[in-house]
C-alpha cells in the first residue's frame, strides 16, 4: 500500500507490470524460503547465460545475472536454514577441497602475482560455496530431471540463435571456407567473449538429449523433441568453431551411447548425414567448412592456437621441474612465462590452457595429487551411484546419472585445451548437481536397503 502512490509516477503499463511483479515476486521469495529449488532453477539457469546482459546492453559494470541470482539465493537459503534448522549433509571431500583452497593460500607466501591470486582464489572459493549450495537444496531425481530439462530447453534457444547468425550465414560460410581452416570469419559466442566457453554450456544439453535419444524405455514424443533439440544444439557448436569442444563432444557422445548400447540411431543419424551431404548444396558448404577447420589441428605450422599450447605446456614442465615441491604460485604461470619468454609475451596469450599442467606447475606435485584426488573422488561416487542405476538401463535414474557424469567428463577434456576450469559456472552447476545425483542415490539406498553396511549412516552423512 505504501509503494502505491509510487506508482502514479510511472506511464501506466509500466505501473500495471509492477502491480503484477509485486505480488509475483513477494509469492516468490516466499516459496523460495519454504523450498530453495525455486530460487536454485534461476540460479543455475542464470550461470548458462553468462555475460549476455552486458553484451546485449552495454552495461558498464559486467555485473552477470548470475552473480544477482547468487546473492539472492544465498540470503534466501539462510533465511530457511535459519526457520528450518536441517543439519547440513556432508560428502566427504570438502576436507580435501579445503586443503587445496589452504595451499593455494600458502602458495601466495612466495607468489609475484599476490593480489590477482587472491581475488581469483576468492571467485573460485565462492564457486565451491556453489556447489555445496546445490548439494544442499537438490534433494529429489524429480527436481534434478526438472533443472536439466530447463538447462536444455535455454541452451537450445542460445545454440539455434548462434547457428542462425553463424554458419547458416551464406556469406560467413563463403569466407570461412576461402580461409582454409586458418581463420573463420565469424565465431558465434552469445554469452561469452570466447567461443570456446559458449561451445562448452550446450554440453549439458547435448549429453541429456543424447541420453534420451538412445534410452529405449523412453516415449517416443519424448525422443522426438530430443533429437529436434540435438540437431540445433549440435549445430550451435559447429556455429562456435572451437575445436576443443569438438573434442569433448566426441568423448561425451561415445561415452553415453558406450553406456546405453543403443547403436541403431548412430547408424541411422550417419545415413541421414552422408545423403543430407551428397544432396544439399548448403550441408557441403557447411561441411567443407568445419572440415578444414578440424583438419586444421594437424598442420601445427599454420595454426597458431596448437602451437602456443604446446609452448605453454613445454613452460609449465619448466616450472613444475624447477620449483615441484609447491609450484611457483597460484596465478603466477602468466608472470612466470612471460618472464621466461618474453619474446612470445605480446601474444597476450600466457594463461596456461590446460587445467592439469597448470596445476602441476603453480602448486607443485602437492595441488597436482590434491586437485586430480578430489576429481577422481567425485567420478568414483557418481559411477559407483550410476550403476546402482544401470539395473534400471534407461530409467530416468539412470538418463540422469550418464548426463551428469557424461558431461563432467567432456568438462574435463575440453579443459585440457582451455584455461578457467575453476571459474566455469555451467561447470559448477554439473558438478553441484552431480554431487547431489551421489547423496540422493545414498538416502535411497539407505531407505530401501537400512541394514546394509554401506547404507548405514556414517560421517559423510552426518551434520557438521
Amino acid at each position: 500500500m505504501a509503494l502505491l502512490p509510487l506508482l502514479t509516477r510511472f506511464d501506466p503499463i509500466v505501473a500495471i507490470l509492477l502491480l503484477i511483479a509485486l505480488p509475483a515476486g513477494l509469492f516468490w521469495g516466499l516459496k523460495s524460503i519454504e523450498d530453495p529449488f525455486w530460487v536454485a532453477l534461476p540460479l543455475c539457469l542464470s550461470a548458462f547465460l553468462g555475460g549476455i546482459f552486458a553484451e546485449v546492453f552495454e552495461l558498464a559494470l559486467p555485473i552477470t545475472p548470475f552473480q544477482i541470482m547468487f546473492v539472492l539465493a544465498i540470503g534466501l537459503w539462510s533465511i530457511h536454514r535459519s526457520i528450518t534448522a536441517n543439519r547440513l549433509t556432508l560428502l566427504g571431500i570438502e576436507w580435501p577441497v579445503a586443503a587445496w583452497v589452504a595451499l593455494a593460500c600458502l602458495s601466495m607466501l612466495f607468489s609475484t602475482n599476490v593480489e590477482d591470486g587472491l581475488l581469483r582464489l576468492l571467485r573460485v572459493s565462492l564457486n565451491f560455496l556453489f556447489v555445496f549450495y546445490l548439494y544442499q537444496v537438490l534433494q529429489t531425481k524429480r527436481q534434478l530431471a526438472i533443472l536439466l530439462i530447463s538447462i536444455t530447453a535455454l541452451v537450445t534457444a542460445l545454440a539455434g540463435y548462434a547457428a542462425v547468425f553463424t554458419i547458416l550465414n551464406p556469406e560467413q560460410a563463403a569466407i570461412n571456407i576461402q580461409l582454409r581452416g586458418i581463420g573463420v570469419a565469424s565465431r558465434a559466442a552469445i554469452t561469452d567473449a570466447d567461443p570456446n566457453i559458449f561451445a562448452s554450456s550446450l554440453m549439458v544439453g547435448i549429453a541429456f538429449t543424447t541420453a534420451l535419444l538412445h534410452s529405449r524405455s523412453m516415449a517416443a514424443w519424448q525422443r522426438v523433441l530430443a533429437v529436434g533439440s540435438l540437431l540445433i544444439l549440435l549445430a550451435g557448436i559447429l556455429s562456435t568453431y572451437s575445436r576443443s569442444s569438438w573434442v569433448a563432444v566426441v568423448v561425451l557422445v561415445g561415452f553415453i551411447i558406450w553406456q546405453l548400447k543403443n547403436f541403431r540411431f548412430v547408424w541411422l543419424g550417419v545415413g541421414v548425414s552422408v545423403l543430407a551431404l551428397l544432396t544439399i548444396p548448403q550441408v557441403q558448404v557447411i561441411f567443407f567448412s568445419v572440415a578444414d577447420r578440424a583438419l586444421s589441428l594437424l598442420d601445427i605450422s599454420s595454426d597458431a592456437s596448437s602451437s602456443i599450447r604446446l609452448l605453454l605446456g613445454k613452460a609449465a614442465l619448466e616450472m613444475f621441474a624447477d620449483s615441484w615441491g609447491f609450484g611457483v604460485g597460484y596465478r603466477d604461470f602468466s608472470y612466470e612465462f612471460a618472464r621466461r619468454y618474453d619474446l612470445y609475451s605480446i601474444t597476450y596469450v600466457n594463461e596456461p590452457h590446460n587445467i592439469s599442467y597448470q596445476m602441476l606447475a603453480e602448486l607443485g606435485l602437492a595441488g597436482f595429487l590434491l586437485f586430480h584426488g578430489i576429481i577422481l573422488a567425485m567420478g568414483r561416487m557418481s559411477w559407483q551411484a550410476m550403476k546402482h542405476d544401470t539395473l534400471k538401463t534407461g530409467s530416468w535414474g539412470h538418463v540422469l546419472g550418464l548426463t551428469l557424469i557424461g558431461t563432467f567428463i567432456a568438462y574435463f577434456v575440453f579443459h585440457q585445451f582451455l584455461p578457467r576450469f575453476l571459474t566455469n559456472a555451467p561447470l559448477m552447476v554439473v558438478l553441484g548437481s552431480m554431487l547431489a545425483y551421489v547423496k540422493i542415490h545414498r538416502l535411497e539406498s539407505m531407505v530401501t536397503d537400512p541394514v546394509s553396511p554401506q547404507n548405514r549412516p556414517s560421517e559423510q552423512l552426518e551434520s557438521s
